[in-house]
């Protein structure tokens, strides 16, 4: 990131360790000092710990990272189950069940060998919350439609859960939903909790493969699954 693209500022937060907040994104105005400072305060702070503060914010007071984070996902999909660099298993990371929601209330949670089981559990998850809906052989069209890659997914990425110290990705938090699934996953799960709320989407395409096909099918799945 070159010099004119990125405009920081550094406030007090009361008579504690001072807010650090980094934009890099040409034309993105930095909040006044004084929103910052109302919006970290003691009732929403994490933890304080090493002259770090790391407090939940509301996402318009956004941290922008570049191509950091995509580093980072990239290398996390080159993690493999098997011994050849091949991936079939579709479950936790711990090679247990499905901690996704979409399957929360279904008896069967895996873990799966393949995407065509996958599938077809959350087919019959879906059909038995709708038992009336004729719509199982449209479900089975639209997710069979192409295989995917089975790659290690975090579950859950969005702003509340990405740590950047000095305008670089630190950390990435809140792993409870991580695990083996299809490539889209990712990309129709972070997409799908932030409804197209804030520009976070605008550099969520940039980052993660898009998938707008299977981020359309797993929408209509989760308003009946969540």
């Amino acid at each position: 990131m070159s010099g004119t693209e990125e405009q920081q500022t550094t406030q007090s937060v009361g008579r504690g360790p001072q807010a650090n907040i980094l934009y890099s994104v040409p034309g993105f105005a930095v909040p006044y000092p004084d929103s910052v400072n109302e919006k970290v305060n003691p009732s929403n702070t994490i933890f304080n710990w090493g002259g770090v503060k790391i407090a939940k914010i509301s996402p318009e007071v956004v941290v922008k990272f570049g191509s950091h984070l995509k580093g980072y996902l990239r290398e996390l999909r080159r993690i493999s189950t098997g011994d050849d660099g091949s991936n079939t298993y579709i479950g936790s990371v711990d090679l247990g069940p499905v901690t996704d929601p979409i399957l929360e209330s279904h008896r069967i949670k895996g873990p799966f060998d393949s995407e065509e089981v996958f599938n077809n559990a959350i087919i019959n998850a879906y059909q038995s919350k709708a038992p009336k809906c004729q719509i199982k052989n449209f479900l089975a069209g639209m997710l069979f439609q192409k295989r995917h890659q089975i790659v290690l997914t975090h579950g859950d990425l969005c702003l509340q859960n990405i740590i950047v110290n000095d305008g670089y990705v630190s950390g990435i938090l809140d792993w409870k939903l991580s695990g083996w699934y299809p490539k889209y996953w990712e990309f129709s799960k972070a997409l799908y909790v932030w409804k197209w709320q804030y520009d976070w989407i605008e550099y969520l395409v940039q980052i993660l493969e898009p998938y707008d096909p299977e981020y359309a099918v797993h929408s209509f799945l989760t308003e009946t699954l969540w």
